[in-house]
């Protein structure tokens, strides 16, 4: 059965790892997503984590290596697990248009919320990193058929749906704006105000719905 996490600070609190190890890796994370990858040095690393650099290249073979260890159980283990448990729950949230949408903005947004650093690191090196791009990829595909049978299959049974819209436009349409609003709210402007958060979805929600319904 595969094991799935709760979020990275779970996944760090069941491996079974040396101390030092998870503190490096805790410090990377804090950092990567901080000042980015190219930003960070090991040097700082060792200084947060309070472990010389000796130790780190003990642990990793270089921070390559480091960054794949990291960004690897997000895609590895939370992004299918979550995957799974969210086809799930849409089937139990609501069998028209407005309510599947409702519930995907807020469980995607809560979910890159709940992972924010290692969220933030995925999604910059998303933009320049081929090995990562491709490792999310394929995870995608194994994910392919259970997605268009709980989430895109029930979503076109609405009848709501424009004719002339398919799989890869509606998902760049909603993921598009929820990555954006979290970056935005968690990167940029650092928004804490949790009824600002859901006035702002909930605008989200009504412009994926003019964007996509008949």
């Amino acid at each position: 059965m595969e094991k799935a996490f709760q979020d990275l600070d779970d996944w760090l609190a069941v491996e079974k790892m040396p101390n030092g190890k998870k503190r490096v890796l805790q410090a990377a994370i804090t950092l990567f997503s901080k000042q980015g990858y190219n930003g960070t040095s090991t040097a700082q690393i060792a200084e947060l984590s309070k472990m010389s650099q000796a130790t780190i290249f003990k642990y990793f073979k270089s921070k390559d290596d480091l960054l794949l260890f990291i960004v690897t159980p997000m895609i590895k283990h939370i992004l299918p697990g979550y995957g799974k448990s969210f086809a799930q729950k849409l089937r139990d949230n609501g069998d028209d248009l407005t309510s599947f949408i409702h519930f995907i903005v807020f469980n995607r947004y809560q979910f890159l919320v709940q992972n924010k650093d290692a969220a933030i690191i995925l999604i910059s090196q998303l933009l320049i990193n081929d090995e990562i791009k491709n490792m999310l990829f394929n995870e995608i595909q194994t994910m392919k058929d259970i997605f268009i049978d709980n989430v895109w299959q029930p979503l076109v049974a609405t009848g709501e749906l424009r004719d002339d819209l398919d799989l890869l436009q509606f998902l760049r349409t909603v993921i598009g704006q929820i990555l954006l609003y979290f970056l935005q709210s968690q990167r940029v402007l650092q928004i804490d105000d949790q009824k600002q958060i859901e006035s702002d979805l909930n605008k989200i929600e009504h412009t994926i719905i003019l964007a996509i319904k008949k």
